[in-house]
C-alpha cells in the first residue's frame, strides 16, 4: 500500500464511523463509556460486525504505518545523499583553492631565483589575482544563467528593466522542475532587450546549493512544451564557456558517429551511457 495523507485521513474517518456506531448502538455518549458494562447490551450479530470492521481496519492502519516508515526511510536517504554530494562539492572547491594557492606559492619560489625585484612585482600581482579569482569563484557559484526565456513584451515598450518578465520566467521554471523552496537575492534579465534575440536571465541565490538543485532538475524542462528549448546553466567566466562550448563541439560530433549512447558533461569532461 503506498503511503499518502488521504489515505490516513480515510482510515481515520472509518474508525471514528464505527466508534460513533457502536456508541449510538449501546446508547452512550462519549468513547470512555464504552465498557465492559455497555458492551453487554450488543447482541451477538451487531458485536460480529464491530469487530470484523475494527480488524479490518486495524489490518489498513498497520499497512499504512508500514507504507509511512518506508517514505521516512526514503526521504532520509535522499536528505543524506543530498548532504553527501553538498559535502563532496565543498571539498572540490576547497582542495581547488588549496592547488590554486600551491601553484601560486610554486611560482612565487621558482622566481626569486631569479631576482629579487622580479619576484617583489610577481608576489603582488599573482596574490591579488590569485585571491581574486577565489572571490570571483565563490561568488559566481551563488549565480544561475537561464537561456532561452521569452522576453517580457514590456521591454520593447521601453518599461523599466523591473518589469522585463525575469521573476516571472523564473517562477515558472521552478513550478515546473519542482524547485519552490530556493532563496533568491535577485532576479534580472542582461543586457538591452533587442527584438532579434532573447536576452538571459541571471539568477542569485542566497546558497550555492540552490545553483546546484536547479541544475539537477533541468533536465526535466525538455520534456515540456513551453520550456523545452530553455537552458541552466552555472555562472561561467568568459574562458570557461570557451571551454564548455568546446566541450559541446565535441559531443556533437561524438553523437554524429555513435547515436546509441547518451552523452553528457560532468566534470568538464565527455561522458556516456547506454540509452534506456
Amino acid at each position: 500500500m503506498d503511503f499518502s495523507v488521504e489515505s490516513l485521513h480515510a482510515a481515520e474517518k472509518k474508525i471514528n464511523s464505527e466508534i460513533l456506531g457502536l456508541m449510538k448502538a449501546v446508547n452512550v455518549s462519549s468513547v470512555t463509556d464504552l465498557k465492559k458494562s455497555a458492551l453487554n447490551k450488543l447482541h451477538k450479530p451487531p458485536l460480529v460486525d464491530f469487530l470484523s470492521n475494527i480488524v479490518e481496519l486495524l489490518d489498513t492502519s498497520l499497512s499504512l504505518c508500514k507504507a509511512a516508515a518506508s517514505s521516512v526511510d526514503e526521504m532520509k536517504t535522499k536528505v543524506m545523499d543530498t548532504q553527501k554530494q553538498l559535502i563532496t562539492r565543498q571539498q572540490e572547491e576547497l582542495a581547488s583553492v588549496k592547488d590554486t594557492v600551491q601553484n601560486e606559492m610554486k611560482s612565487w619560489a621558482d622566481v626569486v631565483k631569479k631576482s629579487e625585484k622580479q619576484t617583489r612585482q610577481l608576489t603582488t600581482k599573482s596574490v591579488k589575482e590569485a585571491v581574486k579569482a577565489v572571490t570571483e569563484e565563490g561568488e559566481r557559484s551563488k549565480n544561475l544563467i537561464i537561456y532561452g526565456a521569452m522576453d517580457d513584451e514590456a521591454a520593447e515598450l521601453g518599461f523599466p528593466i523591473k518589469f522585463d518578465g525575469a521573476k516571472e520566467a523564473f517562477t515558472s521554471i521552478c513550478d515546473e522542475i519542482e524547485c519552490p523552496d530556493l532563496e533568491v537575492e535577485y532576479c534580472t534579465r542582461i543586457g538591452e532587450w533587442k527584438s532579434d534575440r532573447t536576452r538571459p536571465i541571471k539568477v542569485r541565490f542566497r546558497k550555492a546549493a540552490d545553483v546546484a538543485t536547479m541544475l539537477r532538475s533541468a533536465s526535466k524542462l525538455k520534456s515540456t512544451e513551453e520550456f523545452k528549448k530553455v537552458y541552466l546553466a552555472p555562472d561561467r567566466t568568459p574562458e570557461q564557456r570557451a571551454a564548455h562550448s568546446k566541450l559541446v563541439n565535441q559531443m556533437k560530433e561524438l553523437i554524429k558517429v555513435d547515436s546509441s549512447k547518451y552523452y553528457y558533461i560532468r566534470d568538464n569532461k565527455i561522458k556516456c551511457t547506454d540509452k534506456i
